[in-house]
């Protein structure tokens, strides 16, 4: 097996990624491994925008205040405080790179609002094509200045003691003074999601696999309206949509969300599980746009969806269904992105900062990527770890068990939807740990034979194991975590009590409660 070295290695090409490369580029030696091309990623695909308090009645402290109550109080309030302070510094960051962003007649910047805002406050580009801009932004940008490498997926990291110092492909080891994992989250784990096909969980199960601390795997945000036409999904609906008027009804034309005081801007854990409630009782739910005079020019690329799913858009009725979307739990980092193990940092939906507590703000996502891009180029480029290629190739883990037949992915789909979904309870969670214990054992460890998908299957096994036993572990309902056996917060057990999970040692409640919010 052949060996290289580089000072960087990015795993995965979302924004936090190519950002992450593009602020190390110009210092150090820098690597872009991901297991598709470079243009793929869920940030690609993101369609709301970003969010930042830059309109003329809002200020940072309203952006933190809407994030920490949607997130349930649960977050690490440091970060949150740096993320909502470094929003309008982003902005220019990225209009520097030449990011056009929708801007009104007067030249200011064109603000939507989204659920559980007070404010509008989400910059878009191209209409609901903001995630694509940013993406071809930083890919232009990294041309001649990085190594990509696609159609490559990482099998495992390099360890030396309690250091990561590499990874090794199918085909080679590559050796770096820093690896950042940037792959994106897990949401192909579920039937219905708003995810690539490639977010199978890869860096999650990286990282745990090498010995790191993952925390909040309970916390899946389920995003309310994804465009489902004939069982199929057709990506996801922008929350932007409601926040220009749209509403949810059900086949009578009864408005779905009159009985919350912020109607059908509800923070997403709530409108979802009421659609979803909705569907179990046989309605069909239809997210009406007739308010929006407007639609194909402000969002263009749900239009051209429309019509590619057949919907009828003559009437103005979109049909829509809940799907995985966020997980805000992941890889446990500090404020810049060190994970607690050396050498190993983790940014994006990958990685757990805790700026998103139980449930993620709508448009925050691609805010923290950024954000935390800027603060892991940071310390990498000042805080440079030694080269380490003397451990020579390691071998992979022989199992004394014997191998059974991985379920397949649909498979696991539909067992994480049965039991681990939009609503949870005791006995369907335990149901889910008695299905996957048998595959336990392979999921954990990888195999040189293993093709992509064989790698998949164990990766999505592992999350979806991690998520189970951190839903059992909670007993309470916060955020995207909802039991119906434990309906309410617990907050006197529960607040700001952490869930770490790492290999080998279990699981930890990690309790933050003396920090009041």
């Amino acid at each position: 097996m052949s060996k290289k070295t580089v000072d960087v290695i990015v795993i995965g090409s979302g924004i936090a990624g190519l950002m992450t490369a593009h602020l190390l580029a110009d210092h150090m030696n820098v690597m872009i491994i991901t297991k598709s091309n470079v243009e793929t990623s869920n940030s690609s695909w993101a369609q709301g925008g970003m969010a930042a308090a830059i309109g003329p009645l809002d200020n940072w402290k309203k952006h933190f205040a809407d994030t920490i109550e949607a997130g349930g109080s649960h977050h690490k309030i440091d970060h949150v405080e740096m993320l909502v302070k470094r929003a309008p510094h982003i902005i220019k960051m990225l209009e520097s790179m030449g990011v056009l962003f929708d801007k009104q007649k007067d030249g200011s910047l064109m603000l939507g609002l989204e659920g559980a805002h007070q404010h509008r406050r989400i910059v878009h580009a191209k209409g609901d094509q903001t995630g694509k801009v940013f993406t071809n932004a930083l890919i232009n940008a990294l041309k001649g200045r990085v190594t990509i490498v696609e159609q490559t997926m990482v099998v495992k990291l390099l360890m030396d003691a309690r250091r990561v110092i590499g990874v090794q492909t199918k085909s080679e080891c590559i050796y770096a003074k820093a690896i950042v994992l940037a792959t994106g989250g897990a949401g192909q784990l579920y039937t219905y999601t708003s995810n690539v096909p490639e977010a199978t969980g890869d860096g999650f199960a990286l990282a745990y696999r090498a010995g790191a601390n993952l925390m909040d795997m309970e916390f899946v945000q389920f995003h309310p309206t994804l465009l489902v036409q004939e069982s199929q999904t057709h990506g996801l609906i922008s929350e932007a949509v409601r926040g220009e008027g749209a509403y949810l009804i059900d086949e009578k034309g009864n408005k779905l969300m009159d009985w919350h005081p912020l109607g059908d801007l509800a923070p997403r854990d709530v409108v979802s599980r009421a659609i979803e409630s909705a569907i179990k009782q046989g309605e069909h739910i239809y997210l009406n746009y007739q308010p929006i005079k407007d639609f194909p020019e402000r969002f263009p690329g749900l239009y051209q969806r429309c019509k590619q799913a057949k919907v009828d858009l003559e009437a103005k009725l979109l049909p829509v269904a809940p799907g995985a979307h966020f997980i805000s739990g992941g890889i446990e980092t500090d404020c810049y992105g060190r994970t607690s193990l050396s050498g190993l940092y983790a940014v994006g939906e990958v990685a757990c900062t805790g700026v998103h507590g139980a449930n993620r703000l709508a448009s925050n996502s691609l805010l923290e990527g950024l954000v935390f891009a800027e603060q892991v180029a940071t310390h990498i480029r000042t805080n440079p770890n030694p080269l380490q290629t003397d451990v020579g190739e390691l071998p992979f883990e022989e199992m004394s068990i014997p191998l059974l037949p991985l379920p397949t992915k649909d498979e696991i789909q539909k067992q994480m939807t049965a039991n681990v979904s939009i609503k949870r309870d005791g006995h369907h969670l335990q149901k889910m740990k008695q299905w996957l214990e048998p595959s336990m054992m392979q999921a954990l460890h990888v195999d040189q034979l293993d093709d992509r998908w064989q790698l998949e299957q164990k990766n999505m096994l592992l999350v979806a194991w991690l998520m189970t036993e951190a839903a059992l572990e909670r007993t309470e309902s916060r955020g995207g975590h909802f039991r119906s056996d434990y309906p309410h917060k617990d907050d006197q057990n529960w607040l700001r009590v952490y869930i770490n999970h790492a290999r080998n040692q279990g699981f930890i409640r990690s309790d933050l409660r003396p920090v009041q919010v």
